[in-house]
């Protein structure tokens, strides 16, 4: 049984991104593995959301840049005895197959969910509090009430096109998190900073801290430094505080070559 949480902050923009993809996979895939009507209707909505978000930026492109690096990255890990060469082998085969993928996609995956009228209509009412209602909405009901293994079948197919991009950022960032080695820290009181030098290069900042502590570390990072003010929240309201003793965390810096 896990005992930790890990908070992550990305450093850089790209990862940033990555780290999106990740969730809107995982809120994905979480809602769509239920099967009942309610989490069927999230993950639709979550597909939306995952076609609006790689509409916006060119992601095909950040993680065609970022995977031609990961070879480069693995090569320097396994030259320096940091990883095992069944590992750097298998990560080197995925990391070429997810290029030759990418390379092969001509149009946006947004497109398969634009040209969907019936995704569309979904998608212009959601915006609305309870928009996606039944009764303005009988084609959806209708769609909900078919067959179950009709329904994952095609949201499924509505979700092709985008997995590239998923499976993509999810090796950049396992990647970066088997390289992420924790440090055993102390915060003095609430606080806790670190300072860096011109030639530090790292883009994933990983906190590890013990579950049931009702603490948390609020993060500000920068290629600079990286500053955490540890808090606690209290109330029903769920108001946050900074603490006032020493905490002891683990810190981890997922650098990059």
């Amino acid at each position: 049984m896990n005992e930790h949480i890990i908070y992550e902050q990305p450093v850089t923009e790209n990862v940033r991104n990555f780290l999106k993809c990740e969730y809107l996979f995982e809120k994905f895939n979480s809602a769509l593995q239920q099967h009942d009507i309610w989490s069927v209707k999230s993950s639709v909505s979550t597909l939306i959301e995952i076609s609006d978000f790689i509409f916006r930026i060119n992601l095909k492109v950040e993680l065609l840049k970022e995977l031609e690096k990961n070879i480069l990255f693995l090569n320097y890990l396994y030259e320096n005895n940091s990883i095992h060469i069944s590992m750097h082998d298998e990560y080197i085969t995925k990391t070429k197959n997810c290029v030759e993928v990418l390379n092969n996609i001509i149009e946006s995956p947004s497109k398969s969910i634009i040209d969907n009228d019936f995704l569309m209509q979904i998608k212009s009412k959601l915006h609305i509090p309870a928009g996606d209602n039944f009764f303005d909405m009988p084609a959806y009901l209708n769609f909900l009430s078919s067959n179950k293994s009709f329904i994952i079948d095609s949201i499924n197919q509505w979700y092709l096109p985008f997995k590239p991009f998923f499976s993509s950022s999810k090796l950049l960032l396992d990647t970066k998190r088997i390289n992420s080695e924790f440090v055993a820290l102390r915060s003095s009181s609430s606080y806790f900073e670190k300072k860096f030098n011109k030639s530090s290069k790292f883009d994933l900042v990983r906190i590890k801290m013990k579950k049931n502590i009702n603490i948390y570390p609020d993060i500000s990072v920068s290629t600079k430094n990286i500053n955490i003010i540890f808090k606690t929240s209290f109330g029903q309201n769920r108001l946050s505080k900074a603490i006032s003793e020493n905490i002891d965390f683990e810190l981890s810096l997922s650098c990059f070559k």
